[in-house]
């Protein structure tokens, strides 16, 4: 036997045949507490990440809202992603794209959205739906800070390993956001993960 091939099998020890009393068992997921993030330890969480700009550029400053109460991908919910982000006058979120369906809404200052070419204003207290793989970006038009909350369906594509990133755009920087493949989110900012991000990018016929 080709002793190459051997080794690059997987272990398949993980299978099992189960009855399906069992299976409802392990099925059923505990309650899910309530939980409330207070809007002071949330501007903290801001003002500390503002102050390491190499890793946490403008594009980079989200701050995620997690609920601690269950395993797996962290979220507000088992289903939802809940977060908001900040940026100063003049700042932009470059383009990009992912196959989670996103909610914005603006807390505070105005600025304007592109979306698939589609430009819109928006002010506080405006909402913008951003369909799934829909190319966006950000820019704050305004003379204060522009304050974004967003809700998106990330941690049950993440559960499904169904999670896909478009950043920078181009196909070659099409991410699989599954463990042992993605790069970390701020990648490109660390010279010690540049090769590690060249060497997981999908591949894209041209």
């Amino acid at each position: 036997m080709d002793m190459d091939i051997e080794k690059k099998r997987p272990d398949l020890s993980n299978a099992e045949v189960m009855d399906i009393d069992t299976y409802f068992k392990r099925l059923v997921q505990p309650e899910t507490p309530p939980a409330i993030w207070r809007w002071d330890d949330i501007v903290k969480v801001m003002d500390g990440m503002e102050a390491d700009p190499k890793r946490y550029p403008s594009y980079r400053r989200a701050v995620c809202l997690v609920n601690n109460s269950w395993a797996g991908a962290p979220g507000a919910s088992p289903a939802l992603f809940a977060g908001f982000q900040r940026f100063r006058p003049g700042e932009h979120l470059p383009p990009h794209k992912h196959n989670s369906v996103a909610l914005y809404y603006w807390v505070q200052g105005k600025g304007r959205a592109i979306v698939n070419g589609t430009e819109i204003d928006f002010k506080a207290g405006d909402v913008l739906t951003c369909p799934a793989w829909n190319e966006h970006q950000f820019f704050n038009t305004g003379d204060e800070d522009l304050i974004m909350f967003s809700i998106h369906d990330l941690p049950i594509l993440a559960q499904m390993r169904a999670l896909f990133w478009e950043e920078p755009m181009g196909q070659e920087n099409i991410q699989h956001i599954v463990k042992s493949e993605a790069a970390s989110w701020n990648a490109d900012e660390h010279e010690e993960d540049v090769a590690n991000l060249k060497s997981i990018l999908i591949k894209t016929a041209n």
